[in-house]
């Protein structure tokens, strides 16, 4: 079972983990710098952590509020990081765009004003 959040106060959607081959995603990828906003996808939220996911390859574990956030790409800009998730909306249907500073989750409302 996954679990999709865009924040800590949204309601989250649970959805069967959907088992798939292994599959080769070519992530583009800036480095984050502190104190600076970066966007990522995320494309699942777990309980426990899932052999499955990780064999994706260049695929970012968070550990975040009990949970195993799993999030692709590294990008400077909003627009960037939704083109990347039109890539993957097909195999991981609850994916979205995450904001972060320092690793930490912000809005995307936040990430845009930063």
């Amino acid at each position: 079972m996954v679990l999709f959040s865009c924040t800590n106060t949204d309601k989250k959607e649970e959805i069967p983990v959907k088992e798939t081959q292994e599959k080769e995603v070519v992530v583009p990828a800036v480095e984050p710098e502190k104190d600076r906003v970066v966007f990522m996808v995320q494309v699942a939220a777990l309980k426990k952590d899932n052999t499955t996911l990780n064999s994706i390859k260049n695929v970012q574990v968070f550990k975040e509020n009990a949970l195993f956030k799993y999030r692709l790409g590294t990008f400077e800009t909003y627009k960037e990081a939704r083109v990347f998730r039109t890539q993957l909306i097909r195999d991981y249907k609850g994916a979205f765009v995450q904001a972060l500073v320092n690793d930490a989750p912000i809005s995307i409302v936040e990430g845009l004003q930063y």
